[in-house]
């Protein structure tokens, strides 16, 4: 008999508080590479004060510890994760914080689809897959309400499922200081959801009145009659842009747009729908750096609602992908939910349910001058941000993950760590630090943990790689031993055993008044300025591309999919930086790969390619 999806929960641990000595030990060593020895000497005397009986760390370790007992799951989700790492930024959520996942082509999809389909135009194909594709997310809903999915395990332990119950009915909500979460029970009680076409907004009910789920024939009729409408109807201004202006902005604004009665419940439509799914009249291009683009922030930030945790887009040729707001969850789930609803393809024609539908329901803004002044300046913060983010693609093909493991002879997210090291120290003749998203699933609400990819180790093999008097063999040997250094941190960072989060929690439990040297000293904070921000997902065969923004402006935001035969990059940075060039960047990974992979066949020997 299969489990049941939440069967694990009660058997979960709780996510550690690990000892002082363990966390600073960790953190001294990581600053190493990063450090001269005058600073590596006062960091360590800052950590001595630190650690001494009835000093400061140890009153920091004890609130730490009461806020743990004082905590109902999770000492850092429960009480500060959201609020201080999404909440309290008030910079926008496009680029800056969402992620997107491109969908690969489905199977079906018909030859005339696959170039440009005219500008301001819906497709048939569009439609079908659309339909299709709702279904397939509804069916997903479905058996995680019904704890029907099998809970995700590892070899080692089972991982806590809760985030997927953040995935369905969430919204964030704009607010002075900090934002919140809509709040939405688990299963999400709503029975529709949202469709956004040409910037206008209109309700589906998935669910007819007996609690009877729509059929995708049905489905695609609904969205069939919203195109209809909206090639017709008198358009309302674009007040979907004003969930991609900064933060503080956008409170205000949707503050006004409350002033008007109306708009509450058009908002209460769009914040408890189940998800979002846009219609694009256009094809962003052929090119899969325009497609990725359209599926980071839309062409120009219209025809979405960036707020949602799920937003899905099609354009007219059927090209699809998913857009998430990065609060309730992070997106290696919706990643999980992407791939197992891909697997189903388009079937050559839809089934109906058979009994009446519910016809789709418009639902409008009232707006007036005030909220046009609004969507006029944040359609121009937004066109900026847009403009500024360099954010393209690699699809590698020469070698993959099953290179990595037969030739390499080590795991392929190490490997693909140690690219993007070589890949950076190649371009910019340095190291920086570098942070690596660990997941710590295994603990009760556990979300993720840094990975500090830069250690002595990578740093002795980057130099190794660029000294030609050393071997390949004398360079394979550093390599081996960087691997294995990152996977012993990777290991660490998922058994809650980082040090990121850890001083992060203490830093929390500073009363006002109280500090100390440690988290004001230069270093401390320089080891967190994440140059290199980067993510691994699954293989990623189903999918297209994915990516996030950079986290500071002179840096790369890198996610990455090391399929068998294929690996993608998505990249971005900053074209406003004078420091940082995504192509040049994309070109130097490139060179990374060839170079490693002929390290590894002077001492492997040849790859046959074969799976």
């Amino acid at each position: 008999m299969s489990q049941k999806t939440f069967e694990n929960q009660p058997k979960l641990g709780r996510l550690p508080i690990p000892p002082l000595e363990e966390t600073l030990a960790r953190y001294l060593r990581s600053i190493e590479p990063l450090c001269a020895p005058s600073d590596l000497s006062r960091t360590t005397s800052y950590i001595t004060d630190f650690l001494k009986p009835n000093g400061l760390g140890r009153t920091l370790q004890q609130r730490l510890i009461d806020l743990d007992r004082s905590s109902p799951h999770n000492w850092l989700d429960d009480s500060i994760w959201i609020k201080k790492a999404y909440h309290e930024w008030r910079e926008s959520v496009v680029v800056n914080s969402n992620w997107y996942l491109m969908f690969a082509d489905d199977p079906s999809t018909p030859k005339e689809c696959l170039g440009i389909i005219e500008k301001g135009t819906f497709g048939e194909w569009q439609v079908k897959r659309a339909a299709h594709l709702i279904v397939q997310i509804l069916d997903y809903k479905e058996s995680i309400d019904s704890e029907r999915l099998p809970p995700d395990v590892t070899r080692l332990y089972p991982l806590c499922m809760h985030q997927y119950t953040r995935c369905f009915g969430v919204t964030r909500i704009p607010q002075h200081n900090c934002d919140a979460l809509a709040y939405t029970p688990h299963p999400a009680t709503a029975k529709h959801i949202l469709i956004i076409a040409r910037d206008q907004f209109y309700v589906i009910d998935v669910y007819d009145e007996k609690g009877r789920r729509l059929a995708a024939g049905d489905i695609a009729f609904q969205l069939q009659q919203i195109i209809e409408d909206v090639k017709k109807t008198e358009l309302d201004p674009p007040v979907s842009v004003l969930t991609g202006d900064h933060r503080d902005a956008w409170t205000v604004a949707r503050e006004h747009l409350l002033s008007i009665p109306q708009n509450r419940a058009t908002l209460i439509d769009i914040e408890n729908a189940l998800f979002a799914f846009s219609l694009d009249d256009y094809t962003s291009g052929l090119n899969l750096d325009d497609w990725n683009r359209n599926a980071f922030h839309g062409l120009n930030g219209h025809n979405r609602w960036f707020d949602k945790a799920l937003s899905f887009s099609i354009e007219n040729n059927g090209r699809a992908s998913l857009n998430g707001e990065h609060s309730p969850c992070d997106a290696l789930i919706p990643s999980i939910v992407v791939d197992n609803i891909l697997k189903t393809p388009v079937p050559s024609s839809l089934q109906k349910s058979g009994f009446e539908i519910p016809l789709p329901r418009r639902t409008r803004f009232v707006t007036d001058d005030r909220i046009l002044k609004d969507i006029a300046a944040a359609q121009e913060r937004v066109d900026k941000i847009i403009a500024d983010s360099d954010a393209i693609l690699l699809h590698f093909k020469e070698y993959g993950a099953h290179f990595m493991k037969s030739i390499g002879k080590v795991a392929p997210d190490a490997y693909m760590q140690m690219v993007l090291q070589l890949a950076y120290y190649k371009l910019h003749g340095k190291v920086v630090p570098t942070y690596e998203t660990g997941s710590t699933r295994q603990f009760l609400h556990g979300r993720t943990e840094t990975i500090r990819t830069l250690s002595n180790e990578s740093k002795a093999w980057v130099e190794a790689m660029e000294n030609s008097s050393l071997s390949s063999k004398e360079k394979y040997a550093i390599f081996q031993t960087a691997t294995k250094a990152h996977s012993q941190y990777t290991r660490d960072a998922s058994n809650g055993k980082g040090c990121d989060r850890h001083l992060f929690g203490l830093r929390c439990c500073l009363k006002e008044g109280e500090s100390h040297p440690l988290f004001t000293d230069p270093i401390f904070a320089g080891s967190q300025v994440w140059l290199l921000s980067t993510s691994g997902l699954s293989a990623g065969d189903r999918f297209s591309g994915t990516g996030f923004g950079c986290v500071y402006p002179n840096g790369y935001g890198i996610n990455y999919l090391p399929g068998n035969a294929v690996l993608k990059f998505g990249i971005e940075s900053k074209k406003s930086s004078t420091e940082t060039d995504s192509k040049a960047f994309r070109e130097s990974v490139v060179n990374a790969l060839r170079d490693m992979r002929r390290m590894c066949e002077d001492v492997n020997g040849k790859y046959n390619g074969r799976l």
